[in-house]
């Protein structure tokens, strides 16, 4: 398996940590929220594989290609269209977390459009790169922030803050049957392999998973999602936890590093988390673009010999953008995130398997021949 798919599911796996994610962990703490996420591993690792293997056999191709090839356009438009807007509103979710994450613990006194403008100028840029580039800006980004994140992490581990107690407590609901809320919430964190719809583009000879990839991504995903979880209730216990909307701030802020220049770890590790969040967000919204200019693509409106249905796109994005982050409240954006992962993602994922399932199948009745 290529290291750029790593880093696509790393990224989405990264960025959800300090989101809402927790939140709704922790909420269904006492309805099964541990068997979710065992649950959601298995579940998740499944469809991983399945995704890969199905695109390898439309190598350099990505899902418009794939569905003009198999389908007529009045079908294969309103599918890329949902999936361009589904993919908008998790980046739309993600950058409207961050920006009240910066205006409630970084700068209070700054103007929120001043915040969702310095946002939109390096995700702009990041949205209009080369797909190859894009994967590359990411393979940086977890390099230089993965090892920060999980020293982080077994500090909160180790250090004389964390109750093992409740940690215990926590394990004890794993005879719960598992929550579909948390269920469907750990699988959102653990599908990032689905940006393949646009970004197998530059996969032209997309290996198949192989048994050591595969385990080394489930330990890993494992992990991740174990500790999103247990880190926070280890740290505060869920009685402290049961109103907080962003439980890893809280925790990041009660470790310390007596030694380091900056003792409150809580303002490095938003800022390294800010850095996944922006590339999470360009990633998605890099996807959400390709999708929608493979559908519309204005030939007539144009500046000089410049086609303008990009940068036409790109001020639609932000001007929702913007007015949704004036108007949400952190309960609205937390519902959002909850129905978004509750009613979206089934479907987004369904119809994606569906769409390959059929178009491999297709492929396959017009060169039988063909080995797979």
């Amino acid at each position: 398996m290529s290291r750029f798919i790593f880093y696509l599911i790393f990224i989405n796996l990264l960025t959800n940590m300090v989101s809402t994610t927790p939140r709704t962990f922790i909420t269904e703490s006492t309805k099964g929220t541990l068997g979710s996420l065992l649950l959601a591993i298995v579940v998740g690792m499944v469809l991983t594989y399945a995704i890969i293997s199905l695109f390898r056999h439309f190598p350099g191709q990505g899902l418009p290609e794939i569905l003009d090839a198999c389908m007529p356009k009045w079908i294969s438009t309103p599918i890329i269209l949902f999936l361009s807007l589904s993919w908008y509103g998790a980046g739309l979710i993600t950058l409207i977390t961050y920006v009240f994450i910066i205006i409630r613990f970084l700068t209070p006194e700054m103007s929120i459009y001043l915040i969702v403008l310095t946002f939109a100028f390096v995700i702009t840029f990041g949205v209009f790169m080369y797909t190859k580039s894009i994967l590359f800006a990411s393979e940086i980004v977890v390099v230089l922030v993965v090892p920060f994140i999980v020293f982080v992490q077994l500090k909160g581990y180790f250090g004389k803050a964390f109750d093992w107690d409740y940690v215990r407590i926590a394990i004890m609901h794993i005879n719960h049957l598992p929550s579909y809320p948390a269920f469907v919430t750990a699988l959102y964190v653990v599908i990032g392999v689905a940006n393949l719809i646009i970004f197998n583009r530059e996969f032209t000879e997309l290996k198949k998973p192989t048994r050591k990839s595969m385990i080394l991504l489930t330990f890993a995903s494992l992990y991740i999602l174990l500790t999103t979880y247990l880190l926070p209730v280890g740290m505060s216990g869920f009685e402290a936890l049961e109103n907080v909307l962003y439980p890893w701030i809280m925790t990041s802020d009660s470790i310390r590093m007596k030694f380091g220049l900056i003792e409150r770890v809580v303002f490095i590790f938003i800022a390294a988390f800010l850095a996944v969040s922006t590339m999470s967000i360009i990633i998605h919204w890099h996807v959400s673009m390709k999708l929608l200019s493979s559908v519309f693509h204005f030939k007539k409106l144009k500046w000089k010999s410049f086609n303008l249905t990009l940068p036409l796109f790109t001020v639609l994005f932000w001007t929702i953008a913007t007015t949704a982050t004036k108007m949400f409240t952190g309960d609205v954006l937390f519902k959002s995130a909850y129905y978004f992962d509750v009613y979206l993602l089934p479907v987004i994922l369904v119809l994606l398997i569906a769409c390959l399932l059929y178009a491999k199948r297709r492929a396959k009745s017009e060169c039988p021949e063909e080995k797979n």
